[in-house]
């Protein structure tokens, strides 16, 4: 694969099946008519990127942002993690002045060691800082971190506390419904982070015991928002413009945070800020062929980062949400999950594209690469 056929999306004209419905990627800004301000740090849309980890690198933020995320965030990093600045952190946690507003997110719960945390990441200069109470994760919450937290509101209250005293750039936080369904003490946390100076909350309304199984109950989010005076965004269900719209109007909330939904699917930002702002979505969903060119983008930022090997591991993930629902995608991602090197990653897509182009962009030529596989 010649690397000068690797897309930028700088200009239009670099691929000739990008036509009228095309948009250059590079600072590809919307504005969706609904700007959020958090404490000092104002925002272009109220469309944020959750942190994730395994997920929120480099090449993934920045995809969010070109497509609209008005603010993204590195992975979420466990706070003795990011005191120790051992390596693998020093990955983690590297950002690049494209990405601004850029945040970072901790998990902990020792008071002492977050405010030492937050100084840290205010020198090194992220515009905000949030704090985790939303991870269900075990390994998160045997340490007392994430959602498990939530059952010591007291702790918690000193966390927020020393958080907000050690530095001047903004902290938030993210929280569940609760523990479980006896104990939903969310707008309890809610008023407890408002109360200690916190600019914003963002709440996914499951509880910890629930994981990511079940729905979203935003009739939660509603109460939170009638009980707060600073911003609450949303976070849970949205996978589609339509879903973001519903919560935003039900629930009065001031912002939508994206998790899951985004996954192989960028453009659901931009897809929300059209919604926000004109009642529709008016520029089409990428195609499976432009779907494979975002793709391949997103290999070339991962290799920024990281070395051949590892972006190749992560990429596997990344190329089964891009063609999930592409005819002919299984047997795609069987030759994708045993990609190990650039080259080989850019011949299946190579070959896939082709594919396309004779046959005019119909969808069941992916069978027909995957074959050859």
């Amino acid at each position: 694969m010649d690397p000068a056929r690797v897309p930028t999306f700088c200009t239009k004209l670099q691929w000739p099946w990008i036509d009228r419905k095309w948009l250059p990627l590079h600072n590809l800004w919307l504005d969706s008519g609904m700007d959020m301000q958090l404490g000092t740090l104002q925002l272009r849309n109220n469309l944020v990127a959750a942190p994730m980890c395994g997920i929120s690198n480099r090449a993934y933020r920045l995809l969010c942002k070109r497509y609209g995320a008005g603010l993204v965030y590195v992975e979420m990093l466990k706070v003795e993690s990011f005191l120790h600045h051992n390596r693998k952190m020093m990955t983690l946690k590297y950002f690049r002045e494209d990405e601004r507003p850029i945040g970072i997110q901790f998990a902990g719960n020792n008071p002492l060691w977050l405010a030492d945390a937050c100084k840290m990441a205010e020198d090194e200069g992220y515009d905000i800082i949030d704090f985790n109470m939303g991870c269900p994760v075990p390994k998160i919450g045997k340490c007392g971190a994430g959602s498990a937290l939530m059952a010591y509101p007291e702790r918690a209250a000193k966390c927020f506390e020393a958080m907000v005293k050690a530095v001047k750039i903004p902290v938030t936080v993210k929280f569940r419904a609760g523990v479980n369904e006896n104990h939903l003490n969310f707008v309890q946390i809610g008023r407890l982070a408002q109360e200690h100076g916190l600019v914003g909350v963002t709440i996914h309304p499951r509880t910890r015991e629930q994981g990511y199984t079940g729905l979203a109950n935003h009739e939660r989010t509603r109460e939170l928002k009638a009980s707060l005076r600073i911003p609450v965004i949303a976070s849970g269900d949205v996978k589609e413009p339509e879903d973001a719209m519903r919560v935003l109007r039900h629930t009065g909330c001031d912002g939508i945070m994206l998790g899951r939904g985004a996954w192989g699917r960028p453009w659901l930002f931009r897809e929300i800020a059209e919604m926000q702002s004109h009642g529709r979505v008016f520029t089409p969903s990428p195609d499976p062929l432009e779907r494979l060119a975002i793709l391949r983008e997103h290999f070339e930022l991962l290799l920024e980062a990281f070395n051949e090997t590892h972006a190749c591991q992560v990429v596997r993930r990344y190329a089964t949400w891009y063609i999930r629902d592409v005819k002919g995608s299984p047997a795609i991602r069987a030759r994708m999950n045993r990609v190990s090197t650039r080259e080989e990653f850019h011949e299946i897509l190579d070959e896939t594209e082709a594919c396309f182009e004779r046959e005019l962009g119909h969808e069941p030529a992916l069978a027909t690469v995957a074959a050859a596989g």
